[in-house]
C-alpha cells in the first residue's frame, strides 16, 4: 500500500513538473528571449552607464512588443583595479551567460577582457580608443571589435585636413605620456623627417611649465595641438603671451572630444583671444535618436545654433549607442539564420582554459558586426560604419568645425576628399588688419601736410601702398593699420640664427596681418610667408646719371668743326682767291676782247679780278655753282683741286652737323649689364639683401655672375640698405656710380629728378605682391580685389598718379636708335647768320640808296624830300620791270650798240654828264629824247655834255 501511494505520488509529481515546465515554455514564449549582455564602467563613468542602460531600454522596446529582450550585466571597476580583477569580472559574466561583454574604457591599462572573450567565443565591442596590438597579438583578438577609428586612419585624415588647409610650414605639439599620440599623428610627424625646417615637433608633460615650450616656438602661426579636453584651457592661456592666440593663428586641435571643454568662456573671458581655432569630430547623423542628449553646449542643425544646458553629450555616449545597435542588429540577423542555435551554452572561463569547447555562434556574431556597414543606416548616430578582419574601424567621416561655436566647416571622407560646407557662420568679430611696411616714395612716406596738423592713424601716411589698402579694403570690406617696420627692411634670413628681418619677419613673428611696398616674391621668401597674386610687373634697369641739358650756343652749327679748321678754311678761301688771280692774270686764254665784232681791239681784258675769283671760290665750297668759268688748263686745274677739297669739307660738315647739334649719343659706353660689367672705371651696386641682389647671387649666368663679384670685391661697399641712398649716391657721383633698381622705382626717381637716366633694357622679370601669413583665408579675397582693380584699370590710374611729376619740366632724351630731329635750338645759330647777313645788305643797299637820292636831288635841283619821294614811288612798283635809258645820243644807237661798246661808251663819258635816272617814265624818256635832238641841231656845242637816263 505504502509503494502504490508511493508510486503514484511520484506519477503526480512528474505530471506537474511537465505541467511546469509548459507553463514556463509559453510564458517564455509570450515574453521572447531573454539575453544577458555584460558591461564594464568604473565608477567615474556614471554618465556613460546611464547611456548604456538608456539604449538597452530603447532597443528592447515596449514589454508587451518584445520578441526579444538584453537585460544588461553590469560590472563596475576602480581606477586601482587592475587585470586580475578584470578577469574575475569577466569570467563571474560568461559564468552567468551574457552573449557579449561590452568595455572596458581606455582607462583599463590591460586587454584581459579581450583574452578572456577570445578563448571563450564571448563576443567582445570596445567603445573607447585602445591600443591596436602587434600583429602577434592579433590571433588573441579575433572576437573583439572597437568601433573607436583606427589609430592609422585617424591619422591619414589629419594629414588630409592640414594639407587642405594649405599649410607649409607648422608646429605639432602632443603630450609626451600619452603613448597612443605617435600612432595617431604619425603621418603629420613623417612630414618632419622630410622637412625638419618647416614641421617642428614640441611635447609637453602634465606637470610643466608650458610657457617654456610655447616660448620655443614663439612666432608660430600654424599649431598642431593633440591633447586632453581638460588640459585645452590651460594650454591656450599660457601660449597668450608669446602671440600664438593673436588674430589670425590657426590652431587645430585633434582630439575628437574638443568639445566637451568650454572653450567659449576662454575667448569671452579674454580680449586678446582672437586666434583662428578649427577642431575635428566623428561625423553624426544630424537627426538623433529622441533619447539622445545633443553634442556639448552648442549644437547645429538646419544653419541654426541651438544652446544647451544639459550635461554635455560625448563621443563615447553615441559610440555605445552604435556598440548596442550593432550587436542587436547582427543577433536578430543570426536569429533569422539560426533560430535554434541562438542560445548561450552554460561556458566557464576554467572549461575554456582547460580545452573545452567555446562558442561557436559567438564567433559568428563577431564576422557578422565586421561585415556590417553603417552607410545610410539611421539606427548608428556615426556614420559608415565598417571594420577590417582585426575589428578596428575603418571607415568613418570626419568634421572639421570651430568649437567656439560648434559650426561645422567641412567634412573628410576615407577616400581623402574634404567637402566644405555651405552654412551660414556667426558674424565674424570686429578684425583690424595690422599692415607691415617701410618709408620708401612712392610706395609709401610720410605726409607732411598730416604731419604739420599733428595727424594720427593711416592719416599721417600717402603713396602707392596707401592707396591700394584703402581700395582693398573697401571692396573686401575691413580696417587696417599701418606698422612702418624698425628696420627698414624688405626681409633677410639670417643664416645663422635662422630669423627673418624686415617686413618678412613681422608677417613670420605674428606682429602683422599683411606685408606691402615694394616687395618683390622670391623663392626664399616664399618659404616663409605667402602672397596675393601680383599687383605689379617688372624688371631690373641700370640707374645712371644724366649730364645737366646745356643750351647751344648761337655758333653751335660751328661745333662740327673746331676753331683751328674754320681758320684754315678762311685762310684756304683768301689764299686760293689770291693765288687764281695771279694764274689767271698770267694765263694767255683768260684775256678776252672786250668787243668780239672789232677784230683789231684797242685793249683785251681779263674777268679773273679779286671780285670774280673770290665769288666762285666762295661759290664753290658752298656747293652755289656760279655763271662764269676759267679757260686755261692751269686755271681749270687750280680749281678743280679747290672742287676736290671743297666737296670733301662741305660733307664732312653735313655728316657731323646732327651729331653735334642733338645728344642722340649715349654718354659714354655703356649700354647694358655687360658692358657694365666689362669695365672697372664705373662703380655700381645694389641694395644688400634685396631681390636683384638674390638674383645676381643665386644665378648661374655668366654676367650676373660676372657682376655681383665685382660688387663683393669693391672697396668701398657697392652696396646700400635702400634706394634712396642708391639714388644719391649716383646724384653725388655724377657718372662714377651706377645703381641697380627695379625699373618701377627708377622710373619714378627719374621723373622727380632730371639728371637720372636709365641705362639699357630691363633683365629679370619680377613681381610685387602683398605678403601674407601661410594658410591666411583672407589671401584669396585679397587677391581678387586686386584682380578686379586691374580689370578696372583703377592699378594703372594709381601708377600714374604717383609716378607721374607734373611739375617736372625735364629735358627728354631722343631715342639713340631713332633718327633725331634737329630742333630750332640747335639750328638757330644759322638762322640768326641768314638774318644778320639780310640786314647787312639791306643797310648796305639803303645806304647806296641814300646816296643816289641825294645825287638826283643835286642834278635835278629837288629837295631830299622829293627826291626821295619820286623814287621811292618808282621801286614800290614792283611789276614795272623795265628801266629806260637816256643818253646824249639817240635812243636808237643806244638800243643798237652791243652790252660791251655800250659799257665802254659808257665808261669814256665823263660821270658829270651821265646819270641814271630810275624815276621817270617811258614817255617821259621819249620827250626827253625828241627834245634832246632838236637842241643838238641848233647847238653842237651840247653835243658834249651827254646825259643818259636808265
Amino acid at each position: 500500500m505504502f509503494v502504490g501511494n508511493s508510486r503514484e505520488a511520484g506519477m503526480w509529481q512528474r505530471i506537474l513538473l511537465l505541467g511546469c515546465m509548459w507553463s514556463a515554455f509559453f510564458v517564455c514564449r509570450s515574453r521572447g528571449q531573454q539575453i544577458n549582455i555584460g558591461a564594464f564602467f568604473y565608477d567615474d563613468e556614471l554618465e556613460l552607464e546611464k547611456e548604456f542602460m538608456t539604449v538597452v531600454n530603447a532597443i528592447n522596446g515596449p514589454e508587451s512588443e518584445q520578441t526579444m529582450s538584453f537585460y544588461p550585466l553590469i560590472k563596475r571597476l576602480k581606477p586601482e583595479d587592475g587585470s586580475v580583477t578584470m578577469q574575475e569580472q569577466a569570467c563571474d559574466l560568461i559564468d552567468n551567460g551574457v552573449a557579449a561583454i561590452f568595455g572596458p574604457s581606455s582607462k583599463a591599462a590591460s586587454d584581459i577582457v579581450a583574452l578572456v572573450c577570445n578563448s571563450t567565443g564571448i563576443p567582445h565591442i570596445e567603445f573607447d580608443i585602445s591600443d591596436e596590438g602587434i600583429q602577434a597579438e592579433k590571433p588573441n583578438h579575433q572576437v573583439t571589435l572597437n568601433l573607436y577609428p583606427a589609430q592609422a586612419i585617424l591619422s591619414k585624415a589629419y594629414a588630409d585636413i592640414v594639407q587642405n588647409f594649405g599649410w607649409r610650414k607648422f608646429t605639432i605639439v602632443y603630450d609626451a605620456d600619452d603613448a597612443r599620440a605617435a600612432a595617431r599623428l604619425q603621418d603629420l610627424l613623417q612630414l618632419r623627417e622630410v622637412h625638419n625646417d618647416v614641421v617642428r615637433v614640441r611635447k609637453f608633460r602634465k606637470d610643466d611649465d608650458f610657457r617654456v615650450m610655447w616660448k620655443s616656438i614663439r612666432g608660430e602661426r600654424r599649431v598642431v595641438l593633440d591633447c586632453e579636453p581638460s588640459m585645452l584651457v590651460e594650454l591656450l592661456n599660457s601660449s597668450t603671451e608669446f602671440g600664438l592666440t593673436g588674430q589670425y593663428n590657426h590652431i587645430f586641435l585633434t582630439n575628437l572630444e574638443t568639445y566637451t571643454d568650454h572653450l567659449e568662456e576662454l575667448a569671452a573671458d579674454n580680449e586678446t583671444f582672437a586666434v583662428n581655432i578649427t577642431a575635428a569630430r566623428l561625423l553624426v547623423n544630424p537627426d538623433p535618436p529622441p533619447y539622445s542628449l545633443p553634442y556639448g553646449y552648442v549644437t547645429q542643425r538646419d544653419s541654426i545654433v541651438y544652446e544647451s544646458n544639459d550635461p554635455p553629450r560625448t563621443l563615447l555616449h553615441d559610440l555605445i549607442h552604435d556598440a548596442l545597435q550593432l550587436f542587436a542588429q547582427s543577433w536578430r540577423n543570426a536569429s533569422f539564420f539560426y533560430p535554434d542555435r541562438m542560445v548561450v551554452p552554460r561556458i566557464t572561463c576554467d572549461f575554456a582554459a582547460s580545452g573545452g569547447r567555446t562558442w561557436a555562434m559567438g564567433r559568428y556574431l563577431a564576422r557578422l558586426m565586421k561585415g556590417t556597414s553603417g552607410v545610410n543606416n539611421t539606427n548608428f548616430r556615426t556614420s559608415i560604419l565598417q571594420f577590417d578582419e582585426d575589428g578596428q574601424r575603418i571607415t568613418f567621416n570626419i568634421e572639421v568645425y570651430d568649437p567656439l561655436d560648434g559650426i561645422g566647416i567641412a567634412i573628410w571622407d576615407p577616400r581623402g576628399q574634404i567637402t566644405q560646407l555651405n552654412v551660414d557662420v556667426k558674424a565674424q568679430k570686429k578684425m583690424i588688419y595690422r599692415v607691415a611696411t617701410r618709408i620708401g616714395p612712392p610706395y609709401f612716406s610720410y605726409n607732411e601736410t598730416a604731419r604739420e596738423l599733428n595727424l594720427t592713424g593711416n592719416a599721417l601716411y600717402q603713396g602707392y601702398a596707401v592707396d591700394l589698402i584703402d581700395a582693398i579694403a573697401r571692396h573686401v570690406g575691413f580696417e587696417y593699420v599701418f606698422v612702418p617696420v624698425a628696420d627698414q627692411q624688405y626681409g633677410k634670413l639670417d643664416k645663422e640664427t635662422k630669423q627673418w628681418n624686415g617686413i618678412i619677419g613681422e608677417i613670420i613673428n605674428n606682429d602683422a596681418h599683411l606685408g606691402i611696398c615694394d616687395l618683390t616674391i622670391t623663392q626664399a621668401r616664399k618659404t616663409a610667408v605667402d602672397f596675393t597674386v601680383p599687383f605689379m610687373q617688372l624688371g631690373v634697369s641700370i640707374l645712371a646719371y644724366k649730364s645737366p641739358h646745356v643750351e647751344k650756343t648761337l655758333d653751335a652749327y660751328l661745333a662740327p668743326f673746331g676753331g683751328e679748321v674754320w681758320i684754315w678754311i678762311l685762310i684756304s678761301v683768301f689764299v686760293m682767291t689770291f693765288l687764281k688771280t695771279i694764274v689767271a692774270r698770267i694765263s694767255k686764254m683768260d684775256w678776252e676782247n672786250p668787243h668780239p665784232c672789232n677784230r683789231d681791239p684797242e685793249v683785251l681784258e681779263n674777268q679773273w679780278h679779286i671780285h670774280n675769283t673770290g665769288w666762285l671760290t666762295v661759290a664753290s665750297i658752298m656747293t652755289a655753282g656760279c655763271d662764269i668759268l676759267p679757260r686755261s688748263p692751269q686755271v681749270r686745274m687750280f680749281e678743280a683741286t679747290w672742287w676736290i677739297f671743297a666737296i670733301i669739307i662741305a660733307n664732312s660738315y653735313t655728316a657731323n652737323l646732327a651729331a653735334f647739334l642733338t645728344s642722340s649719343k649715349m654718354e659714354g659706353s655703356i649700354a647694358n649689364l655687360k658692358d657694365l660689367s666689362a669695365q672697372k672705371k664705373v662703380k655700381f651696386g645694389t641694395i644688400y639683401g634685396g631681390s636683384t641682389y638674390n638674383l645676381l647671387a643665386d644665378s648661374n649666368e655668366t654676367v650676373y655672375r660676372l657682376a655681383f663679384n665685382l660688387m663683393n670685391n669693391d672697396d668701398p661697399s657697392a652696396y646700400t640698405k635702400d634706394n634712396l641712398e642708391g639714388v644719391d649716391r649716383v646724384r653725388k657721383n655724377r657718372g662714377d656710380y651706377m645703381f641697380l633698381m627695379e625699373t618701377t622705382t627708377l622710373e619714378y626717381h627719374r621723373e622727380q629728378n632730371c639728371d637720372l637716366r636709365s641705362v639699357g633694357e630691363k633683365f629679370g622679370e619680377k613681381h610685387y605682391a602683398i605678403a601674407v601669413p601661410f594658410g591666411a583665408e583672407y589671401r584669396s579675397n585679397l587677391s581678387v580685389a586686386i584682380l578686379k582693380l586691374s580689370e578696372r584699370g583703377e592699378l594703372y590710374d594709381l601708377k600714374q598718379k604717383w609716378w607721374k611729376n607734373p611739375n617736372a619740366s625735364c629735358f627728354e632724351e631722343p631715342d639713340p636708335d631713332a633718327t633725331p630731329d634737329m630742333t630750332f635750338e640747335e639750328l638757330r645759330g644759322i638762322f640768326y647768320t641768314l638774318y644778320a647777313g639780310i640786314l647787312i645788305a639791306f643797310l648796305i643797299g639803303i645806304t647806296e640808296f641814300l646816296v643816289y637820292v641825294q645825287q638826283v636831288a643835286l642834278e635835278e635841283r629837288l629837295t631830299f624830300k622829293d627826291a626821295f619821294k619820286k623814287e621811292i614811288r618808282f621801286v614800290l612798283c614792283v611789276w614795272n620791270n623795265r628801266k629806260p635809258i637816256v643818253a646824249g645820243t639817240p635812243i636808237s644807237s643806244v638800243r643798237t650798240t652791243p652790252r660791251r661798246s655800250l659799257d665802254k661808251s659808257l665808261d669814256r663819258t665823263p660821270k658829270s654828264s651821265r646819270r641814271v635816272v630810275i624815276g621817270r617814265s617811258s614817255e617821259e624818256m621819249r620827250e626827253m629824247a625828241h627834245g634832246s635832238g632838236s637842241s643838238s641841231g641848233s647847238n653842237n656845242a651840247g653835243r658834249g655834255q651827254k646825259e643818259a637816263r636808265v
